[in-house]
């Protein structure tokens, strides 16, 4: 496979009760070659893999890693700083991790402010989750794996930062940190429970998309619904790397 042919696969959810190499190789039986491991499903599991032994399941299935940042239970944007350097460690936790695995990619979330707070403290909140970012991105440059900040999905009781076009070029601005390091996840189902059409995010970012989160719903939850169109759907992105986002392995079942 060249380079430049995109590459899809799947996420490994917090609710599988599978382990990574079961998982690659329904993968590869389905006719995909990447696998999402997130930092939730990792999390939980004592028997969590080792690098060692994902390079080796990388190598004889020929299937390429990303990595999903913690998300569960994390606020970039934490008002006390303790708690905030706790999300800094734990991403760049995440990017090491990513490194030894020679994962192509680690997706992290900006983040939000609650919309009942006063403008200072909404400012405030951002302001952090900006730093944040900026660390983060800037050990992703050290470790040269590029760090890919997902749009997050619109809710009424919290402003997300990243949740429009315009949210996330103003938040990649502030963050300040180059393309290399610090490149976009694409979550179409986000997009569209935000009532944004993706191709909006297309226009207006292109090559910095480096991996697409591809699901549907019903345009106001975020159901993580099957996809059956994902690859027409990957086309008009043109990511390197398209991951099926689901809740179970029947759901990317009804998406192949």
């Amino acid at each position: 496979m060249s380079e430049s042919t995109p590459r899809f696969g799947a996420a490994m959810d917090i609710r599988f009760e599978t382990d990574v190499e079961s998982f690659v190789a329904f993968l590869t039986d389905a006719g995909l070659e990447h696998v999402e491991l997130r930092a939730g499903y990792l999390d939980v599991r004592e028997d969590g893999p080792d690098p060692r032994t994902l390079r080796t399941v990388a190598d004889e299935y020929d299937v390429t890693y990303s990595v999903h940042a913690p998300h569960l239970d994390v606020a970039p944007g934490a008002i006390n700083d303790h708690v905030r350097s706790g999300v800094v460690e734990a991403t760049t936790d995440a990017l090491e991790f990513a490194a030894a695995i020679d994962a192509v990619g680690v997706v992290v979330h900006g983040g939000g402010a609650r919309t009942r707070y006063p403008t200072r403290v909404r400012e405030y909140v951002r302001s952090q989750a900006v730093e944040t970012l900026r660390a983060c991105a800037r050990r992703a440059a050290d470790v040269d794996v590029p760090l890919c900040l997902e749009n997050q999905r619109c809710k009424s009781d919290v402003r997300r930062f990243t949740a429009t076009p315009d949210r996330l070029a103003s938040f990649l601005e502030d963050v300040g940190v180059g393309s290399d390091a610090l490149r976009i996840t694409l979550d179409v189902g986000h997009a569209k429970a935000s009532d944004v059409e993706y191709e909006r995010f297309v226009d207006r970012f292109e090559d910095r998309i480096h991996l697409v989160h591809l699901h549907d719903n019903d345009g106001e939850t975020d159901a993580h619904d099957p996809l059956p169109s994902f690859r027409s759907v990957a086309a008009d992105v043109g990511a390197p790397y398209n991951v099926l986002e689901m809740k179970s392995r029947a759901d990317i079942e009804r998406s192949l």
